[in-house]
């Protein structure tokens, strides 16, 4: 998703609530095209509606979003502790 802005306040509040939402289970502030990435589970297109008719579009500073759906995992790894 793209921001309104990119001040300190913004990003902190952004992050904050972006953490509280029961449904995100990743985020990460991104550089690039968008400034955020997040990784959310819903009870499928009707649970991705909701979410972000109800949480997501409501959060201050949201500009645009654009989704992505993985339609079958190919590989799974984890990285070992160093």
């Amino acid at each position: 998703m793209t921001l309104d802005r990119h001040d300190d306040d913004l990003l902190q509040k952004v992050g904050k609530a972006l953490a509280n939402l029961p449904e995100v289970l990743e985020a990460y502030l991104a550089t690039g095209e968008y400034d955020d990435f997040i990784k959310v589970a819903v009870d499928g297109t009707a649970g991705y509606e909701r979410f972000l008719r109800e949480r997501l579009y409501n959060l201050p500073g949201i500009r645009h979003s654009r989704s992505c759906f993985a339609l079958k995992c190919l590989k799974r790894e984890f990285s070992p502790a160093p």
